[in-house]
């Protein structure tokens, strides 16, 4: 898994654009380094420096849950 902020797809734009949930805030994002059809509205991703890195399975997910709540 690569470095980046972990933040929820609210939308999906076909030319390469995706809006992103971070900390309560909309903030669109580049999503051009992972095809359109592998990322939809509800799907958890890794963002750094704008670009969209990686799709988050849901076992990755469940791993972060699993982790933050160790944490807290």
């Amino acid at each position: 898994m690569e470095h980046g902020t972990v933040v929820q797809v609210i939308e999906v734009h076909r030319d390469g654009r995706a809006v992103v949930e971070i900390d309560g805030k909309r903030q669109e994002v580049l999503e051009m380094t992972v095809s359109d059809d592998d990322i939809t509205p509800g799907d958890w991703v890794i963002v750094r420096a704008g670009f969209v890195l990686e799709r988050l399975t849901d076992d990755e997910i469940a791993e972060l849950k699993k982790q933050h709540k160790q944490v807290v």
